[in-house]
């Protein structure tokens, strides 16, 4: 499923974007939940990852700029959108690795064109499709879809955004199939998706209201690999 935000002090051009975006989705049948914030740092105070941020340049608390520079401290990998008035205020957006802008008010054109460029970056590694054969049938998920992975009596239990699915198998094939960028083994019986991690102690890490224990053999390497998908300088 798709993380999508938009974030706008203006109501009006906050619900039309939303809604363009939408159409977008449901006319190219993506999964997708779309949060809209009224200004960055309510963005910055989310606990999502979003894949996909539309941030309007001038807003009062903080600016589409600062908040973008924000995100990039900690997350390289968001795609960005600006959303405008004045097309030379995008200009700035090479500086955060904006992916494009768009001029408001927004039209659905403008909409298809630079969702279309987000997806064929998005249609990468992050989002590379798994099949698993579950006793109700195959199912395909992505792997920004599975927020962790565990052995339980014999079988592996995939948590994901969409629900879980148990499929027989073993923890280290999971380990190669999946990108070492995101996924890190915290003990032996567990592999996370550090995009869904919201804390990390020495003990434990969390993910949503799950508390999933660091064994001391892993601790140090899931500690390095935190640090480093946040953009840390270690």
């Amino acid at each position: 499923m798709l993380l999508i935000a938009v974030v706008d002090d203006d109501p009006k051009d906050a619900e039309l974007l939303k809604e363009c975006v939408e159409n977008y989705c449901k006319l190219n049948d993506h999964a997708a939940m779309i949060h809209v914030f009224s200004d960055g740092l309510d963005l910055i105070r989310s606990t999502e990852n979003h894949d996909i941020i539309f941030l309007d340049i001038q807003m009062g608390k903080l600016d589409g700029l600062e908040t973008a520079r924000f995100i990039r401290k900690i997350n390289k990998e968001n795609i960005l959108i600006f959303v405008t008035n004045m097309a030379q205020f995008a200009i700035k957006g090479y500086e955060v690795d904006a992916l494009d802008f768009i001029l408001k008010p927004v039209s659905m054109a403008s909409i298809v064109y630079v969702l279309d460029k987000a997806m064929k970056r998005l249609d990468g590694s992050a989002r590379a499709l798994f099949s698993l054969k579950t006793s109700d049938g195959t199912i395909s998920l992505s792997a920004n879809d599975i927020t962790y992975v565990e052995v339980f009596d014999h079988n592996l239990v995939y948590h994901t955004t969409r629900g879980d699915y148990t499929v027989r198998g073993r923890l280290s094939d999971v380990s190669e199939k999946l990108s070492p960028d995101r996924f890190v083994m915290c003990n032996r019986s567990f592999i996370v998706n550090l995009r869904h991690v919201s804390n990390v102690t020495s003990d434990y890490l969390l993910i949503g209201d799950t508390r999933i224990s660091v064994s001391k053999s892993h601790r140090k390497e899931l500690m390095k690999r935190f640090s480093s998908f946040l953009g840390d300088s270690l």
